[in-house]
């Protein structure tokens, strides 16, 4: 009788620890935050792209076009993405200059592995 009671009670924790496992998202302590810039193609220099669209797909460590949110990027183009849980993560940003010229970039993986981590993205649009 014993016997069956450890199994039950080993199917059961296993099953409670499967079930409780939380997909990459919100509800954690880990940060994404960085700089966008863009090349601009009249000064040859680097500069912020304010109000430049950051995109996050959760769960994903490939290039995706679905998104599960997207941010705008401050006038010095900074942006943050906090409270992510453990996981997967890949973003991209996109922009239009004033003179409508549109600005992108292939997009980055950020994977976080450990709780309470932050990671720094930096991305030049071109």
């Amino acid at each position: 009788m014993k016997i069956k009671h450890i199994i039950a009670f080993c199917f059961l924790a296993t099953f409670l620890f499967v079930a409780c496992k939380k997909p990459a998202g919100p509800g954690g302590k880990n940060t994404i935050k960085g700089t966008v810039q863009f090349k601009n193609g009249a000064s040859g220099t680097n500069d912020p792209a304010a109000m430049a669209q950051i995109s996050i797909a959760y769960g994903s460590n490939a290039s995706t076009s679905t998104f599960d949110q997207t941010i705008l990027a401050g006038s010095d183009g900074t942006y943050k993405f906090e409270a992510l849980r453990k996981g997967d993560y890949f973003i991209k940003a996109t922009f239009t200059d004033e003179h409508g010229f549109k600005y992108s970039n292939a997009g980055s993986v950020i994977t976080f592995s450990h709780r309470k981590k932050e990671a720094e993205v930096n991305m030049v649009l071109e």
